[in-house]
């Protein structure tokens, strides 16, 4: 067998508290009980480190010598780790990008595949997310209570299925690891954001405090670890979004467009018709402030009474309330100057390579003040401006814990059992009260300003140019001319569950190849959950369409007067209820605007009426989109590890299989066969209806998983690896609930008329699946710590779950029954099945990776504290997205979702006399194809590249205290986004500079 002699640099790292021990697994991984005492040579310096420089090389020792490919974050003690979120700092790693949310680093994507793709774990467990999807919101995790990272690029058989991107691990501390007996560790910090000062709804000042403590008792037998940590800033972003451009024909004649085909792919002289152009239809202007409060607790008890029995049981607890007010003004309508003269449009600005695209000009909303203004039953005008706040607000929380046993049952054979459970639950409030303009707020029957001129002129990535008429630009900062006109709540209630347990063995063997088996079983039950509600001011007013717009009035009687039961009058403010709003910076030159407290409003316009949401027949989405769905699996693995030598050269690694047994359920509702004749469903207020049938859908699949990983020592400091698996990653939790409409329609073929069956959703879709290969040549440098590293990676994937139509459908043989005659009595046959399902058809990504990380103590002098950490990783896929850019246009082709081709991190740091510890990080991503968020609906487009800088300094002024000084975002780099080409614009969204100072003391 293969014995690991460790080197020089690493007997100083064992000798300096940096332990073998802490490390996941060596290329000789025997037993406890086997391993031999590392004497070091008496030539070896015990050197002391500390700082960033000690918690890289703990990071590449866990790398060098780990079984899988696999990079790591490591911390030295609990609440070492600098970041405001364990995202930020997972996001430096290499192949490792973060999407923003709200300005943080949220989701992780790994070489180029979104979060959904990734697998997550805390303490070997499966983390369950606060929303519905297989994402994780890394945000939730403070930094001060996670002292390791690891994110696993290859799969082995012993790891939990799950992840195509990889899978990442979370760990928290262990006491009985700690170097001394009893550690107490203190931060707190203030926080300062440079843009709050212009948000009426956030304080720029904000705090961050956490304890730890870790102990070790009864003869170092018991453990305890406790840690806390709680975190409140202000919640930050200055926004315009541009809503989806439309294509269409303009009633006047433009500059001619000089492309041979059109928006929609058709060339009009070839089809005789008129040339088309692209056109703006809205946008939104907005000011989000608010403040985040994130609690969280840990705890960990481990008891080891003697070297064969050791119990851990460890639970992590995170509260994050996320206040999101946005306040501003929004304009739609403006695309109806396409294919119709609703509204007049002149001075058009065009560009694109053919002059096809409309990027300003000057709107109309009723040029001259001819037409009835609401509330009057004849206006008719797509064109609107409101002044509104939403409420944004998500309180979430996530809870996991676990009980762990490990017996060394004999000198080979040692057994673990585990038992855990993980929830989260998240309410997103989703509210939005709205203010239009009228001509004077104090009449009786207050009438609407009807003459908006609009001066709008979009600016590619950077802030367009608007302005409205003086009147209007006047009136929206007049308490006396807005008024509040509608209220609308629209909750999601996400619940997610899981349980799990495990019991896995591991034999040593005295072999020439073989060092070890592993095999385990685990049994896993998933659960999730999600409710809608709703609420509208005045229910008969169309979902608030049209009070949104100031036509309160829904209904006059015979003489023209309005009716008062069908008047849902808006509100006039006062004073004391209402801010005026001016935008600094960059977005000073907008318009200002009134703002209000939506909960204040509500409660004294609203104070006699139940304005709570529910779930209410009047929108009967709230019933048909509340849907459960459960999953259970049962795995089985076999994985024998490997260390051995060929042709005289160190071969480690493992081979194995993974067997996984899963069920998917969804119970929900669906349109029955019959219009009508479904089951008596109730809402809230006792209502009962029979549109829609309860249905439980159900498939059982077993899936087989082969890996290997294997790593060859060609030199001391030189090994190969490579890596081989077939990886699976599940469907999101709502892609498997239950849906169905029965839709009719004429076969030209047979003349007979068809029912057809379509399920957007559906508890049939099976996992995403890829067979994955890694090759890595890995260079340690011996005379100064660090290493070069270059990767190439290759995933074939098998297929995508996609809507596919199976025409003349057997749905009697299926079990599903089919209606007889169609809603007009007609007779009908089986038709088609529209269901989401793999489509069989893949592709690959590919790519490279290079990590390069030295410190630079050779140097003379003050320059040994130097030291750099950078990586480069290049991705491309055959794999395409297509999506609709343009609306009414062809549809636009790009590279997967989320995936950048090109990111790059880098990490210059500088250590000084164990005193002065600084760093400046830089993480870059190419441009990518993402989701914006606008009227409360998400639509793909192109993100452009992104370059975020952060700064990190401490002072170490005795050994318990040290202080702290950090910059996030330091450049105010914005997340920027357009539709096709970049003088469409789509999101320009800028969260300002974050400051943090503070100081840590450890006892």
């Amino acid at each position: 067998m293969k014995n690991f002699k460790p080197s020089a640099l690493t007997l100083a790292l064992m000798l300096s508290g940096v332990t073998l021990a802490s490390m996941p697994s060596f290329a000789a991984d025997d037993d406890k009980d086997k391993k031999k005492e590392v004497e070091p040579e008496a030539a070896v310096e015990v050197i002391e480190i500390r700082g960033f420089r000690r918690s890289l090389i703990e990071s590449l020792n866990t790398k060098r010598y780990s079984d899988t490919v696999v990079e790591a974050v490591s911390a030295d003690d609990m609440g070492a780790l600098p970041d405001v979120s364990i995202a930020d700092a997972i996001s430096r790693l290499p192949g490792v990008t973060a999407v923003r949310s709200g300005g943080q680093s949220s989701e992780l994507n790994i070489r180029g595949m979104s979060g959904g793709f990734v697998f997550s774990t805390l303490n070997g467990r499966e983390i369950v997310t606060d929303q519905g999807g297989r994402s994780v919101q890394f945000d939730q995790y403070p930094s001060e209570l996670i002292n390791q990272v690891q994110v696993y690029k290859s799969q082995k058989a012993s790891l939990v299925e799950g992840g195509v991107a990889g899978s990442i691990e979370l760990k928290t501390a262990n006491a009985l690891e700690n170097d001394q007996d009893h550690t107490f560790t203190i931060q707190t910090k203030l926080s300062y954001n440079d843009a709050a000062d212009s948000h009426p709804d956030a304080d720029p000042m904000g705090n961050r405090l956490s304890f730890a403590y870790q102990g070790k008792f009864l003869d170092e037998t018991l453990g305890v670890s406790i840690g806390y940590a709680r975190l409140q800033q202000p919640k930050i972003s200055t926004q315009f979004v541009s809503y989806q451009p439309q294509c269409g024909i303009l009633p006047f004649n433009g500059a001619p467009t000089t492309s041979t085909t059109d928006c929609d792919g058709l060339d009009p002289d070839a089809t005789g018709a008129y040339a088309k152009y692209i056109a703006p239809t809205g946008f939104e202007l907005m000011a989000r402030g608010g403040e985040e409060l994130r609690e969280g607790l840990m705890g960990s008890i481990t008891y080891q009474p003697n070297d064969t029995f050791t119990l851990k049981a460890d639970g992590f607890y995170s509260k994050f309330d996320s206040q999101g007010i946005d306040r501003g003004f929004r304009v739609s309508g403006i695309g109806s100057i396409l294919d119709g003269s609703s509204i007049d449009f002149e001075n058009p600005v065009l560009s694109g390579d053919n002059s096809e695209i409309i990027v300003g000009g000057t709107y109309y909303r009723d040029q001259g003040d001819v037409r009835d203004n609401p509330p009057y039953p004849r206006f008719a005008n797509t064109m609107t401006l409101q002044v509104q706040a939403d409420d944004n607000t998500t309180n979430s929380e996530v809870l996991s814990f676990g009980l762990n046993a490990e017996w060394i049952l004999n000198d080979d054979l040692t057994m673990t059992i585990d038992v855990a459970h993980s929830e989260g639950e998240s309410n997103y409030r989703d509210e939005v009260m709205r203010l239009a303009t009228f001509n004077d707020a104090s009449a009786t029957n207050p009438v609407v300003t009807d003459d908006i001129v609009l001066n709008y002129e979009l600016n590619g990535l950077n802030l367009p140019s608007i302005s409205f008429n003086d009147d209007i630009q006047n009136a929206l900062s007049d308490p006396s001319r807005m008024m509040v006109g509608s209220l609308e709540k629209y909750p999601h209630i996400e619940e997610n569950s899981a349980n799990s347990a495990r019991l896995d063995f591991k034999l040593a063997i005295d072999s020439a190849v073989v060092s070890s088996l592993e095999t385990g079983i685990r049994w896993s039950d998933r659960a999730y959950h999600i409710k809608r509600q709703a609420y509208n001011y005045c229910d008969i007013g169309n979902y608030g369409n049209n009070l949104r717009n100031g036509n309160y009035v829904l209904g006059y009687d015979q003489d023209g007067n309005p009716i008062e039961s069908e008047t849902c009058r808006p509100y006039q403010l006062k004073a004391g209820e209402y801010e005026v709003v001016q935008l600094e910076g960059d977005f000073a030159d907008f318009p200002a605007f009134i703002s209000v407290d939506n909960d204040y409003i509500e409660s004294t316009w609203l104070a006699n009426e139940d304005t709570q949401a529910r779930q209410d027949w009047r929108y009967d989405w709230t019933i048909w989109q509340e849907s459960e769905i459960k999953e259970e699996t049962l795995a089985f693995y076999i994985q024998a590890n490997l260390d051995t030598e060929v042709f005289g050269l160190g071969l480690s690694g493992n081979l194995g299989v993974r067997v996984i047994n899963s069920t998917q359920q969804a119970i929900g509702v669906e349109s029955p066969a019959v219009e009508g004749a479904g089951d008596p469903i109730y809402d809230d207020f006792g209502v009962a209806r029979t549109i829609y049938k309860h249905s439980t859908l159900e498939v059982d699949y077993t899936d087989i998983l082969p890996s290997m990983n294997l790593s060859l020592q060609l030199s001391e400091n030189d090994q190969l690896r490579f890596a081989a698996a077939k990886v699976m990653a599940r469907p999101e939790m709502g892609d498997m609930a239950v849906s169905g409409q029965w839709s009719y329609g004429i076969d030209q073929e047979d003349n007979l008329r068809k029912a057809n069956l379509n399920r957007a959703t559906s508890p049939e879709v099976r996992p995403f699946y890829a067979n994955q290969f890694d090759l890595s040549l890995e260079h340690y440098f011996s005379e100064t710590e660090g290493a070069l590293i270059f990767a190439l990676y290759y995933k074939d994937i098998e297929s995508f779950p996609e809507s596919v139509t199976i025409p003349d459908y057997n749905f009697e043989a299926a079990g599903v029954e089919v209606p007889a005659v169609d809603n007009n009595g007609v007779p009908v046959v089986s038709g088609d099945y529209t269901v989401l399902l793999n489509n069989g058809q893949g592709g690959f990504f590919k790519g490279a990776e290079v990590t390069y990380t030295q410190t630079f103590s050779f140097l003379p002098g003050i320059w040994q504290g130097l030291g750099v950490s950078a990586s480069y990783s290049y991705t491309e896929s055959e794999v395409e997205s297509e999506f609709t850019a343009v609306a009414g246009g062809e549809n636009s082709k790009s590279s997967y979702p989320f995936l950048s081709p090109r990111v790059w991190t880098a990490a210059l740091f500088f250590d000084w006399d164990d005193t002065l510890s600084t760093r400046i990080n830089a993480r870059y991503r190419e441009e990518y194809v993402g989701n914006q968020i606008a009227l409360g609906d998400e639509q793909k487009a192109f993100f452009a590249e992104e370059l975020i800088v952060d700064y990190q300094a401490s002072w170490q002024f005795s050994e318990e205290l040290q202080g702290i000084f950090s910059v996030n975002n330091l450049t105010d780099e914005p997340n920027r986004s357009y539709f096709g080409t970049q003088a469409m614009t789509g999101t320009l969204q800028y969260f300002g500079r974050q400051f943090y100072v503070g100081l840590n003391a450890k006892f």
